[in-house]
């Protein structure tokens, strides 16, 4: 039984999910019938006990694990981004699917759903605490029994049950191992959030018998996997309220530009339009293929409050 507190409109755990899923179909986030199909079917607030069900059936993230500084070690997506990965992944019934990151435990539920009783999914995370909270909330759904929860490092899949038709990233990857690839049937897919350059995509692959093929990418955010040290960050002001983030294959020093932010400030223009209305993800893109040094800095509150940065848009500084 859940013990999530109840919700202080009245409405049950079953109504808030209707309006969670038609506001995500109205948004156009959630536009397959079979992922729509398990959205509504499995109760996303038994696992996640510790939020209010409103909370649980809000399109925002819910952290279950921080770290002493406050970090988030591991959440429960957005359901709006659990949509949009389970549509780009593409589950057909019977299908063998493997999971790195089990999270709580919410989408190796969906991904059970999706690939029926006649399929397989197992689902990895390097830290106990999680797989053991994960085991629990599937066993009170009652989809322990189509679900396989493994301790282990996600890096090395799980060979055990392999080959699979789907693999599946809940964490943040800066590179694709070998394992994933041995593990991964011709013609399957591997759906991971990829982080490059200062930013993540969950990017759709499609293997072939010699190389993987890319036919979706999509903008989203997720905790970075352990183990992976592809990615660097620092300072370039003295009180850290602006970071520099790149890449070990990168020459940059955060250093160089400690004295930078004290500068009169230069505008140069790009001579690129951008509409209202229009995403400029592209220019980014383009920007890491073309430009080595391309990097990301992020500025907090503070740094955009006080002027000592101007960002664009600020909610993505």
């Amino acid at each position: 039984m859940s013990t999530a507190t109840p919700p202080a409109t009245g409405a049950s755990p079953e109504e808030l999910r209707a309006r969670l899923i038609d506001q995500l179909t109205a948004e156009g986030a959630l536009s397959d019938p079979h992922v729509t199909r398990a959205m509504r079917e499995v109760p996303r607030h038994r696992f996640v006990p510790e939020a209010d069900i409103e909370e649980a059936y809000a399109d925002q993230a819910v952290i279950t694990k921080r770290a002493s500084d406050g970090a988030a070690l591991s959440c429960a997506s957005m359901p709006s981004v659990v949509a949009m990965m389970l549509q780009q992944l593409d589950v057909r019934p019977g299908q063998r699917i493997l999971e790195i990151g089990a999270g709580t435990g919410y989408n190796a539920a969906l991904l059970a759903h999706l690939t029926g009783h006649t399929g397989m999914v197992a689902t990895v995370d390097i830290d106990p605490e999680v797989t053991a909270g994960a085991t629990r909330a599937l066993q009170a759904t009652g989809y322990d029994d189509q679900v396989h929860v493994a301790t282990r490092d996600g890096a090395l899949g799980d060979a055990d049950h392999a080959p699979y038709d789907r693999i599946i990233l809940t964490v943040g990857a800066w590179d694709i191992p070998t394992a994933w690839w041995n593990q991964l049937a011709v013609g399957g897919r591997l759906v991971v959030p990829l982080r490059w350059r200062g930013q993540t995509r969950s990017v759709a692959f499609v293997r072939e018998a010699d190389h993987l093929r890319a036919d979706s990418m999509e903008l989203c955010g997720f905790v970075p996997m352990i183990g992976q040290e592809g990615e660097h960050e620092g300072a370039i002001d003295k009180e850290g309220h602006v970071t520099l983030y790149w890449d070990a294959d990168q020459h940059i020093s955060p250093t160089t530009l400690h004295r930078s932010l004290a500068m009169p400030r230069t505008e140069m223009w790009s001579g690129v339009t951008v509409g209202p209305t229009e995403s400029f993800d592209g220019v980014w893109l383009r920007m890491t293929a073309t430009e080595s040094g391309t990097c990301r800095i992020s500025a907090d509150d503070t740094a955009v409050r006080s002027g000592l940065c101007a960002p664009a848009i600020p909610a993505r500084s």
